[in-house]
């Protein structure tokens, strides 16, 4: 049985790691490692060219690359990019025709004109009709993911995972337990917990000296998205009489600006959350100056963090909150990015079914435990349980030279066969909160598909909106002062941007 893991160590390099591919080096044959059922296995070693995006200072150490050539029975050669240069190595590969047999391509750069434009022209396989001869591809597929990774309404990439949502509120227990206060379930019961953690004293030092939530300058990760999604606001874009709208055009998200200037009025929330970053947001809920973050999810390191300044203090999470259209949650896409497969180098249907045969092995318990963990009495310890590992800290430095980089780019999908034995019980309960996240998620019915517009003025556009929620909130903009910076970014562009997506919506969905 695998097991789900929390991705909050892996996930984040796994979105940054694997991409455009060049060749393999090293050489074994053991076709009778292949799982029963694969297509395309060879009696030798398959070529699979990668190029990876490389997130140290040096190349890692290719300690385990025998061993998984001899799993996958292939022979891999690992050209590593630095991050900081590989959306433009990608894009001059598509141009000059200098492509390996699997692009990874970043959540960044999906929707980058190149690669669209190279989807539309045929430079890539489709590979959805041949998923299916793959047993573990098949999986732990996710058809909603797979969905917002497809292009056009078809799947042409294997999509690396990412949760859906790690969003959910961090709060002061020992705070809510002094004040005889409950758990909040409701979006007014969360204004009544942060009004009583402003005015209630809720350290017990007799000062007015503490905060109900402590936001940062972030509308998407910070809380405002969440709190749009309580009331019932869609995620980016949502559907109205058939057409899709973006949020800040419906009355949902302007719920969620009211409820957030009524937080800003009553001095419930940090007057400078505009400039205050991730880092300040949280050292300040470290220190006790508030007594709620809503976000994603970070509690395991601040529990520890803030024990160290106050034994006492305890931190617990929570994701379910009643709103006018029931539980809700903000969501991502559920991917950070995907790797392509282009036909000027995968130059047959039995090339390809090779090179799928390869991603298809790493989601096998032996593959994905060398490529997750490295080897065993090396870079870690079987527990006696023989279910989980022990990593000694005399073995961290080798795994990071030889075995997270490849754990970072070659784990497409958030599965272990084996688990940390080292983790708390709190981990425990944020990694089924985020499972329970994928249940209650708003999904962005625009994830896949394609503006021009969008793609050339969609950040410019943006700043638009997000600089009159911003004036709204601080009291700067009424109703009617952010109606016209909304009819602005219509005439800029954003009409555009709205016709060019309901066409391709109105092709895919007719």
């Amino acid at each position: 049985m695998h097991t789900k893991w929390n991705p909050h160590r892996y996930i984040g390099g796994v979105i940054a790691a694997l991409l455009l591919a060049s060749a393999g080096a090293g050489c074994a044959s053991q076709p009778a490692l292949q799982p029963q059922g694969e297509q395309g296995v060879a009696d030798t070693p398959s070529e699979i060219s990668l190029m990876l995006i490389l997130n140290r200072d040096d190349p890692p150490q290719g300690t385990i690359v025998p061993a998984l050539q001899t799993m996958t029975n292939t022979k891999l050669i690992f050209n590593w990019v630095p991050d900081n240069i590989y959306s433009d190595k990608m894009v001059a590969a598509i141009a000059t025709g200098t492509l390996p047999k699997a692009v990874q391509v970043k959540a960044v750069d999906v929707l980058h004109p190149s690669v669209v434009n190279g989807i539309r022209s045929g430079l890539f396989w489709e590979i959805g009709p041949y998923l299916k001869e793959y047993p573990l591809l098949s999986k732990y597929v996710n058809p909603v993911i797979q969905n917002n990774a497809s292009y056009f309404g078809k799947t042409y990439g294997i999509y690396w995972e990412r949760p859906q949502s790690r969003q959910g509120i961090q709060y002061r227990k020992d705070w809510l337990d002094r004040l005889g206060l409950k758990e909040p379930r409701a979006i007014n019961d969360i204004y009544e917990v942060l009004k009583a953690f402003t005015y209630g004293d809720p350290d017990g030092n007799g000062k007015q000296d503490t905060l109900g939530l402590v936001d940062r300058n972030d509308l998407v990760y910070g809380a405002f998205k969440n709190i749009a999604a309580y009331f019932g606001a869609p995620n980016g874009w949502g559907l109205a009489e058939g057409r899709l709208v973006p949020d800040f055009m419906t009355p949902e998200y302007a719920d969620a600006m009211k409820f957030m200037k009524k937080l800003y009025d009553e001095k419930l929330i940090n007057p400078d959350f505009t400039v205050t970053s991730k880092v300040q947001q949280e050292e300040r809920f470290v220190k006790g100056e508030a007594g709620m973050m809503i976000s994603n999810v970070v509690a395991s390191s601040i529990r520890n963090r803030i024990q160290k300044v106050n034994k006492m203090a305890n931190v617990e999470i929570m994701n379910r909150v009643q709103g006018p259209k029931g539980e809700r949650i903000w969501g991502g896409s559920g991917f950070g990015g995907l790797f392509l497969f282009p036909k000027s180098s995968v130059k047959s249907e039995a090339e390809l079914r090779e090179v799928l045969a390869f991603f298809n092995r790493l989601l096998s318990e032996d593959v994905n435990n060398l490529i997750t963990y490295g080897m065993q009495d090396r870079h870690y310890n079987l527990n006696p349980d023989h279910k989980t590992v022990k990593i000694m800290p005399d073995t961290q430095t080798l795994r990071e030279q030889e075995v997270e980089p490849y754990a970072n780019a070659l784990r497409t999908f958030d599965i272990r066969y084996l688990r940390l034995g080292e983790t708390s019980e709190l981990q425990d309960k944020i990694q089924t909160m985020i499972e329970d996240n994928a249940r209650i998620a708003v999904n962005d019915p625009t994830t896949g598909l394609f503006s021009q517009t969008q793609a050339e003025k969609g950040t410019e556009l943006q700043t638009i909106i997000t600089d009159a929620t911003y004036q709204f909130i601080l009291g700067k903009l009424d109703a009617r002062g952010f109606a016209n910076e909304v009819e602005k970014w219509r005439r800029s562009g954003g009409d555009r941007i709205m016709e060019e997506l309901n066409h391709e919506y109105a092709q895919i969905n007719k």
